[in-house]
C-alpha cells in the first residue's frame, strides 16, 4: 500500500513537473516573441521619426548607456528624444541573435545597421512591466566603426 502510495506520489510529481516545463516554454516563446516586436517597433518607430512610440518602449527607471556619453536615465535623456528625432536615419534594421528571459527579466543581444552603412552592436536588459508587457530596462550599445 504504501508503495503504490509513493509511485503515485512519483507519477503525480513527474506529471506536473512535464506540465509546468511545457508551461514555461509555452510562456518564454511568447516573450520571446514579445521582446522581438520591442525590436521591430524600435526600428520603425525611430525610421518614422515617432519620439513618443519609442519612448513608450522604455522603462521609467531606464538607463542608456550611449557610446562616449555617461549613461543616462530615462528623465534626463527623454525630454530631448523629440528634438532627436526631428532627422530620423532613412533606415535602420536590429538582428536580435539571442533573448534569454529568466522570470521577470531578459536580456537581449544582437546587432544593428542604420542607413545600410553604420553597423553595431547592443546588449539590453529588459524588464516585466506589472501588465505583463515588457520595456527596455537598460540599453547600452555602440559601433563598430567611427
Amino acid at each position: 500500500m504504501i508503495r503504490r502510495r509513493f509511485s503515485i506520489l512519483v507519477l503525480a510529481i513527474a506529471c506536473a513537473s512535464h506540465g509546468l516545463s511545457n508551461a514555461s516554454f509555452a510562456d518564454t516563446a511568447t516573450d520571446k516573441a514579445a521582446i522581438l516586436e520591442i525590436w521591430s517597433t524600435y526600428s520603425s518607430s525611430r525610421v518614422a521619426g515617432d519620439a513618443a512610440t519609442w519612448l513608450n518602449l522604455l522603462d521609467k527607471k531606464g538607463i542608456r548607456m550611449p557610446p562616449g556619453v555617461p549613461a543616462l536615465d530615462y528623465k534626463t535623456f527623454a525630454p530631448g528624444t523629440p528634438e532627436r528625432f526631428a532627422k530620423p536615419p532613412a533606415s535602420m534594421e536590429i538582428n536580435a541573435e539571442e533573448i534569454v528571459v529568466t522570470g521577470d527579466w531578459a536580456y537581449s543581444r544582437g546587432t544593428f545597421t542604420v542607413n545600410e552603412a553604420v553597423e553595431g552592436k547592443f546588449l539590453s536588459i529588459l524588464r516585466r512591466q506589472e501588465d505583463g508587457s515588457w520595456r527596455i530596462y537598460r540599453d547600452a550599445f555602440n559601433f563598430n566603426s567611427e
